[in-house]
């Protein structure tokens, strides 16, 4: 029993966790969350092992973050008390918990790892990426799973797991690691096979991040792999793969929840031959509007920003928190599921700041790292689709939330920027 396998034993632990937390929810009680239990957990033992591990300098540094982040905590839970008393702390500290679970971990990792040279994690994101693909699909076969959209607005799986857009997130993350494992080692037919169920699932979920995901994906896949293919010939197996699940993907999209959800008509489908009367009958669908494809997100950034110009000077500088006053009821916050801004009003400009000094810091030694080898780095598949996979994670903070504020899926992309980290300051980059 050592700290890598425990670590090693965590990643795979992933979406077990994730199953149990959604039977939880669903069938015991909506407050029983046991994946944030067993991340609380985690990250309790990670923090102690490192301070007791690293030296005294990344020592010093840990604690002062540590100590600014409880410092400031403490200062919002006291705001909010002077405005709410007690009513609904707990929501706050919860808010707090999955929010503030992305910088801690990352700052306590990447410290540690500073002082234990990292190891690659792929084949063990590669083995959770294949429980959460292989439950989706599964269930979709047996019609056993639990709709993306429970309220039937649109059609997609999600298995056995909770919230269509974290999984979806989770899978968009994970995908690009399984695609430059298989493009860059001897083919491989289980790669191969979970290459195919990657996108399949994806498109499978229904959601609009899980689909443009795949797509890019694909796409950017088969521009690498016949790359490579060109320069060695002994890549054909892989360059066919992808070009065939490429194919397939054009050709079956239409069949999918992702293609049902967005209106894009099958080329195969039984309906083909319906008579033109019953094609004039047939009622029109309703018109997406700029709102309906926010899914609302626009109203819910002018509340916040209205509540947040006119909150007080502790709210603009510690956070409005996660709920509010309305009709003198307090009541949870309805977040605008943008991370970025969520972050922004929820904690405010010193919240905010003490979130981003670890991701901006990883932002730079990143980019000066990548730049100082820049012809060699170009050229490396592997490092562009990890980037990919950190970019898209981002990406999705941005367009649909629940990445930053979710402690599942941050704790991925914790997971990827540490690969991202490795391979660029892995000190003989060969070209792969």
């Amino acid at each position: 029993i050592n700290f890598e396998n425990i670590f090693i034993l965590y990643i795979m632990l992933q979406p077990i966790i994730d199953m149990i937390t959604s039977l939880c929810v669903r069938n015991v009680s909506s407050q029983l969350s046991i994946g944030i239990f067993a991340r609380a957990i985690f990250i309790i033992y990670i923090v102690i092992y490192t301070i007791i591990k690293v030296d005294k300098k990344s020592k010093w540094q840990l604690i002062i973050y540590y100590l600014c982040t409880a410092a400031y905590f403490a200062i919002f839970l006291i705001n909010s008390y002077t405005k709410y008393g007690f009513s609904m702390i707990f929501v706050q500290i919860k808010g707090l918990i999955k929010t503030f679970y992305l910088p801690i971990i990352l700052v306590t990792l990447l410290i540690l790892f500073k002082q234990d040279k990292y190891s690659t994690k792929r084949k063990y994101l590669n083995i959770a990426l294949f429980i959460y693909v292989l439950t989706i699909v599964i269930c979709n076969i047996f019609s056993v799973g639990y709709p993306t959209y429970p309220l039937k607005e649109n059609v997609g799986t999600i298995g056995l797991f909770y919230a269509g857009n974290e999984i979806g997130a989770i899978i968009a993350m994970l995908s690009p690691i399984c695609f430059a494992t298989f493009i860059s080692q001897k083919f491989s037919f289980i790669h191969a096979i979970l290459c195919a169920l990657t996108i399949y699932s994806m498109l499978e979920i229904g959601t609009k991040v899980a689909c443009i995901s795949a797509i890019i994906l694909i796409f950017m896949s088969l521009i690498l792999v016949f790359i490579k293919f060109i320069t060695d010939k002994n890549f054909s197996k892989q360059f066919a793969t992808i070009a065939l699940i490429t194919l397939l993907t054009i050709l079956f999209i239409g069949n999918t929840s992702a293609g049902k959800n967005l209106g894009i008509d099958p080329i195969f489908s039984a309906k083909k031959n319906i008579s033109n009367t019953v094609k004039k009958n047939k009622p029109k669908k309703k018109e997406k509007t700029p709102s309906s494809l926010l899914s609302g997100r626009n109203k819910f950034f002018k509340d916040n920003i209205d509540d947040y110009s006119q909150s007080s000077l502790m709210d603009k500088a510690f956070g409005m928190g996660y709920i509010s006053l309305e009709n003198d009821e307090v009541q949870e916050r309805k977040l605008v599921e943008i991370d970025y801004f969520d972050v922004f009003f929820c904690q405010g400009i010193v919240g905010t700041i003490i979130y981003i000094i670890p991701l901006a810091t990883i932002a730079f030694i990143s980019l000066k790292r990548f730049f100082a080898k820049f012809i060699i780095n170009i050229k490396n598949h592997l490092l562009t689709l990890t980037i990919y996979s950190v970019l898209i994670g981002l990406g999705i903070a941005l367009m649909a939330g629940h990445v930053f504020t979710a402690p599942a899926v941050s704790t991925v992309l914790v997971l990827i920027i540490l690969e991202l980290i490795a391979i660029l300051y892995e000190k003989d980059t060969k070209n792969e």
